[in-house]
């Protein structure tokens, strides 16, 4: 080592883990997916364009993974806007987390439930209405 030329520094590696959140349809799993499209009667495809929609692609992008044309998407869209009775894809959104909500709320307990106090009888989703106060 030449005295003259500073030190070599390595670069040194953070020792932090970042974790990810999903995001988009990775919120779901599998499982999740498939209730809901037997739920609101979706073909394969369709399926694939909402977690493409959830996924926050453009048409272009779903077009891309799908290995389909842009306006093929664009059909599956409208038809999927028709099916869902929705007019953005904001509202498809909207519509297949409300049936995932409903598939964990169901008594036939397709999809476990989202609320962790769900098995004590304490979930506030589930909580029978309490009757006010008799006023005097």
């Amino acid at each position: 080592m030449n005295p003259s030329q500073p030190p070599s520094v390595l670069p040194v590696k953070s020792k932090r883990v970042s974790y990810r959140k999903p995001r988009g349809a990775a919120l779901l799993s599998e499982r999740a997916w498939h209730e809901i499209g037997a739920q609101l009667d979706l073909t394969k495809r369709e399926l694939q364009i909402v977690q493409g929609v959830f996924d926050n692609l453009t048409k272009t992008g779903i077009a891309r993974r799908l290995k389909i044309s842009h306006h093929t998407v664009h059909t599956h869209l409208n038809r999927l806007f028709k099916k869902l009775t929705v007019t953005t894809r904001t509202e498809v959104v909207l519509r297949i987390v409300e049936q995932m909500i409903t598939l964990t709320l169901s008594d036939t307990g397709v999809l476990p439930p989202i609320c962790p106090r769900h098995h004590t009888g304490r979930c506030c989703l589930h909580a029978p209405p309490s009757n006010p106060p008799a006023k005097p």
